[in-house]
């Protein structure tokens, strides 16, 4: 019996130890210190009054040693390079962490100019370090410029899309964001908030802006299943767990408002089901996206 509690006693100690020992908190040594961009892209309007602020880290032990940080703009490869000191300025190319650890930001001002070039881009890489560390998987920001002289300029923006719910009659209001195409400008992309982007193509006829969005286009994966309605549907599912657009739309664009034919919908569906709960309807006046940036 005896022999029994001496081995349970032993045992406990043992479990005390070992979670003690879990506890013990991860050391970060000195010569462990590393700079690095948390983020891998970064981008400013040529038209902005405001530099952007990229952030730059330094992984290290405070009160360590000051780090100073160098940094450059580079363009090879790039298919539609931005000029240093003709589409952006480098407001601050040397970084010095006084505490040896740290944040810090990167301001760039971009140039603007009257001419429409696209979006050109360049990267924003870590070119040295005093002294030397270690290396980091994540040396370099790609930095995109956005043309202010775009053509469908006007158009491009963040909107409110509006309609009547499917669930109980009431108006709705769902945001969307279209930017600009990379490979044509008169196609327009545009951001429902499922991580892939739909397209809109714009033309002129007769003085009046027309815009079309095709139907069945992909625009992401399913929301993760919460066992109830999304009222932000904009989509439906017709593949799976795949979400697309529903019809083909058409409609006019005038002083930031895009108005398409009444009735047009995009059908509600349930995120764990997929089960439908009917249709986003416009309003009476046709009004689909209004814009408010």
């Amino acid at each position: 019996m005896k022999k029994i509690k001496y081995l349970s006693l032993i045992g406990g100690l043992l479990l005390a130890i070992t979670s003690c020992d879990d506890n013990v908190p991860q050391s970060f040594n000195a010569e462990d210190t590393f700079v690095s961009f948390p983020n891998s892209t970064a981008s400013i309007d040529e038209n902005a009054t405001e530099t952007i602020k990229i952030p730059i880290v330094l992984a290290g032990v405070p009160g360590g040693v000051k780090v100073t940080v160098d940094i450059a703009a580079v363009t090879e490869g790039v298919t539609l390079p931005a000029i240093e000191g003709t589409d952006f300025i480098i407001k601050n190319k040397e970084i010095i962490f006084e505490e040896g650890y740290g944040t810090q930001f990167i301001e760039i001002e971009a140039v603007d100019n009257d001419l429409f070039t696209g979006k050109k881009t360049f990267n924003l890489v870590i070119a040295s370090t005093t002294p030397a560390l270690k290396g980091t998987v994540q040396n370099m920001v790609k930095v995109s410029i956005i043309d202010d002289e775009h053509p469908w300029a006007a158009i491009i923006g963040t909107y409110n899309i509006t309609g009547i719910s499917g669930f109980d009659g009431t108006d709705e209001s769902v945001p969307a964001r279209v930017t600009a195409s990379d490979d044509d400008i008169n196609i327009l992309n545009i951001d429902f908030g499922y991580g892939t982007l739909a397209q809109m193509s714009v033309e002129e006829i007769e003085g009046e802006i027309n815009i079309s969005i095709k139907d069945k286009q992909y625009i992401g994966p399913m929301p993760k299943p919460t066992d109830a309605w999304n009222r932000y549907f904009r989509a439906t599912n017709i593949k799976g767990e795949d979400l697309y657009t529903v019809n083909a739309l058409t409609g006019i664009f005038d002083d930031g408002v895009i108005t398409c034919e009444y009735g047009f919908g995009f059908e509600a569906v349930h995120p764990s089901t997929g089960a439908s709960g009917g249709f986003f309807t416009l309003l009476e006046d046709g009004v689909l996206f209004t814009k408010i940036k």
